[in-house]
């Protein structure tokens, strides 16, 4: 077999892996909209990430937000990014261990009034009034928090995305809600390490699992230098993108050139 066919073999095969949705229509409504990374927080305020000072801020100022959901230790849905309380909390315990009462009781970042939140209370808050950008932290108990997290959306009003590192994760909203958008985080290689081996982290690098889950939209890494793959996403397939952590005035000024999702914070923040 020559060269040229193992060639044009590999290329099929790499468009079949990552070819995301084919209904990008989908997506068309979001080209361009921008979400605060974690509410729009700010320590040196005291307002602290993914809490309900935070929210109410982006909120306020009509920003869509994007928030962390996952399981605590009674199978609560609480907003909180880490998979543990020791950079927020200096307490190295995973969250999934600890009930939801206790992790309410737990002050953040050194501010007394800064506490964990739960997804019912983020919801009750925003009140439909701005688009929420919903990420499903990977965990213990990935099926029964998508389907506690669509539960609870129901008969919300308000506009939502989800969005996962897990391409399982978003193969179940690809299976059981697929009028929902569903987006594939991704990042470089680095990223993914020492979480997992190197041939984990090269496969998700890499989206290999999109076959799975077919995207909508694809939300990468923009601070992530020779990252590959969402150049394949946007130059090949045309793929809906979103952009994390837009944190500087020209990575804001690049992804709104790009007409891209922003997810921004700081001195990323429109206006600033």
């Amino acid at each position: 077999m020559s060269i040229w066919i193992l060639l044009i073999i590999a290329l099929a095969a790499l468009a079949f892996l990552t070819h995301p949705s084919l209904n990008q229509a989908k997506c068309r409504r979001w080209r361009g909209e921008r979400f605060a990374h974690r509410g729009l927080h700010d320590l040196r305020r005291g307002v602290v990430e993914n809490t309900l000072p935070a929210f109410e801020a982006a909120r306020d100022a009509g920003f869509g937000m994007e928030l962390d959901v996952q399981f605590s230790k009674d199978r609560q849905i609480i907003v909180f990014h880490d998979d543990d309380l020791l950079r927020l909390a200096d307490d190295p315990r995973k969250v999934w261990e600890v009930p939801l009462e206790e992790l309410r009781s737990i002050p953040l970042a050194g501010v007394e009034s800064a506490r964990i939140p739960t997804f019912r209370q983020v919801l009750e808050a925003v009140g439909g009034r701005v688009p929420l950008l919903i990420e499903i932290k990977n965990g213990p108990y990935n099926g029964a928090l998508c389907r506690a997290v669509m539960d609870m959306l129901a008969d919300y009003s308000g506009e939502y995305l989800v969005e996962s590192f897990n391409p399982l994760i978003v193969l179940w909203f690809r299976i059981h809600a697929p009028h929902v958008v569903r987006g594939q985080l991704v990042d470089a290689m680095a990223g993914y390490r020492p979480q997992v081996n190197a041939t984990a982290a090269f496969f998700m690098a890499g989206m290999l699992g999109n076959f799975l889950s077919r995207p909508d939209f694809v939300a990468y890494n923009v601070n992530a230098p020779g990252f590959f793959s969402p150049h394949l996403q946007r130059f090949l397939f045309r793929t809906p993108m979103a952009a994390w952590t837009v944190d500087t005035p020209e990575i804001a000024a690049l992804v709104e050139k790009r007409r891209e999702i922003s997810i921004f914070e700081g001195e990323g923040r429109p206006g600033v």
